[in-house]
């Protein structure tokens, strides 16, 4: 059987459970953020408008977010075969700090060795082989 992974959230989602979770009032981010009206953040967390990359980083400040994983989810749902070409070109991934400590712990773990994980069950175990 397998198992469904959770569903990625939409930008509007991430942000509203993020303005929820943070102790400011929208008009508080907006002007963190540069914006002149506070309406834009409501229209920002119920999807009506986007959030424009260039407002990312102050944004993800503001609500106390990795900017990384913020633009992760403003890319893959605004232009996906943008954020593809770019990981593409850089033959890499963007890591949000989590990630790059998930990274460096594996590393510790392995000795700095070029190890290989294997997936065993994607809901619960992941495993480093060494050998």
């Amino acid at each position: 059987m397998t198992k469904q992974l959770p569903p990625r959230l939409t930008v509007a989602e991430f942000l509203a459970d993020s303005i929820a979770a943070v102790d400011k009032t929208q008009r508080e981010i907006s002007q963190e953020c540069g914006f002149d009206n506070p309406n834009i953040i409501t229209m920002f967390k119920q999807g009506h408008t986007k959030l424009p990359i260039n407002r990312i980083a102050p944004l993800a400040k503001a609500l106390d977010v990795d900017p990384v994983h913020l633009l992760r989810l403003v890319m893959l749902e605004y232009i996906p075969e943008s954020w593809e070409a770019i990981e593409n070109i850089m033959n890499s991934t963007v890591l949000t700090a989590n990630e790059l400590e998930l990274v460096r712990a594996f590393r510790e773990v392995t000795g700095g060795n070029d190890a290989h994980a294997t997936v065993i069950d994607r809901s619960a175990v992941l495993a480093i082989v060494t050998a």
